[in-house]
């Protein structure tokens, strides 16, 4: 449906001004003068009380539209609001997806902020419990929108949490980059003395209990995340014999070792882990690798595509890593090497390189970075 369709809809919806979500639609603010911002009133006219700015680029979510089609309704602060829908934008990227999900990185943090960073919480508002913080820079998921548009959901290793989108922009601040694997370094070993990077579970741990993961390696660290007993999590790393260093969906952090034992419940297919979920950017692509074989493929823009990992072959030099893969209409090789997303610090216990066709058809070779899903 094209914008100026959407907004005749939701133009005829607001007769009353209906706040109900169906007739809602997410819109950026755009089309304003270098440095200026969007006023935002108390009612629908310019001779409305101004209450409050609203910067290029931010989300608003419009409940309605006056009859003039002019006005449209949000909610402000906590309080039933106008802007001027002149200066509101459909929020589709290029490919036709929403803008308002998806990849976008966190901005705008001070030098010297009291909380460390941006606040993940347990819900859509700052009286909920803190989850953990992100750094500028940090790339995140957005799942959905809290109904103001000030909330966004994200996705977490184990779960969800919420963060302020006041915080957040679609602009990659590093630039285009695609995901590498890092220049080999010196072997290291686990906490069993056998080599990393590698799959350990949760052990030792209390079925009422969680393993805490910090963001420094030690006991009076930050949490950023938490691990449920039996949870397998990727160890990349020994930051000292006490302390590993882990990758935990997009997060890095440190867990205390004496917790982790080495494979557990983990599935595998001639030895190549399963569960893994692997990220390309340039364009944007998702592999996903479930426990029974399955696969899922998707490109930004594009729709899923489901089939089953028909070949899974370890390299004849080593009985193992690197993995050659196929499950069409796509093959890769899967390497146990560290690995960088070119867009963050986060380093991931497994590179890869994929061959997928296009839009027209034709194979493309990309590169990407896995993780444990």
């Amino acid at each position: 449906m094209s914008g100026y369709i959407s907004r005749v809809c939701i133009a005829m919806a607001a007769v009353t001004l209906s706040t109900s979500l169906a007739s809602a639609e997410m819109m950026k603010v755009g089309g304003l003068r270098e440095g200026d911002t969007l006023n935002v009133r108390t009612g629908a006219g310019a001779n409305f009380t101004d209450i409050g700015d609203l910067r290029s680029g931010a989300i608003v979510n419009v409940k309605g539209v006056d009859s003039s089609g002019k006005w449209g309704q949000i909610v402000y602060r906590g309080q039933v609001a106008y802007v001027a829908m002149r200066y509101l934008q459909d929020v589709m990227r290029p490919d036709g997806s929403a803008a308002s999900t998806g990849q976008f990185w966190v901005t705008g943090i001070k030098a010297g902020d009291p909380d460390g960073g941006l606040v993940i919480r347990a819900g859509a508002g700052s009286n909920f419990a803190a989850l953990g913080v992100l750094s500028n820079g940090e790339a995140i998921h957005i799942i959905q929108r809290s109904p103001d548009g000030k909330w966004a959901m994200i996705a977490l290793a184990t779960q969800v949490g919420w963060v302020s989108t006041a915080y957040l922009s679609e602009t990659n601040p590093h630039g285009p980059a695609q995901p590498q694997p890092k220049p080999a370094q010196s072997a290291q070993t686990g906490p069993d003395g056998m080599p990393v990077p590698a799959v350990y579970s949760v052990t030792h741990v209390t079925a009422d209990d969680h393993l805490w993961v910090r963001a420094e390696p030690n006991a009076n660290s930050t949490p950023v995340n938490a691990l449920a007993p039996d949870a397998p999590v990727s160890v990349i790393a020994m930051a000292s014999p006490r302390w590993a260093k882990v990758t935990v969906g997009q997060t890095v952090g440190y867990v205390n070792a004496a917790y982790l034992t080495r494979g557990g419940g983990v599935t595998t297919s001639s030895g190549l882990q399963m569960n893994l979920i692997c990220r390309g950017t340039e364009p944007f692509w998702t592999l996903e690798i479930g426990a029974d074989r399955s696969v899922i493929y998707s490109m930004m823009g594009g729709s899923e595509q489901t089939s089953a990992l028909n070949q899974a072959s370890p390299s004849a030099m080593t009985g193992g890593y690197p993995y050659t893969i196929a499950a069409q209409p796509v093959s890769g090789i899967i390497d146990q090497r560290m690995c960088s997303d070119g867009m963050s610090d986060i380093e991931y216990p497994w590179s890869m390189v994929l061959n997928a066709p296009n839009e027209a058809g034709n194979m493309m070779t990309m590169h990407g970075c896995c993780t444990l899903r």
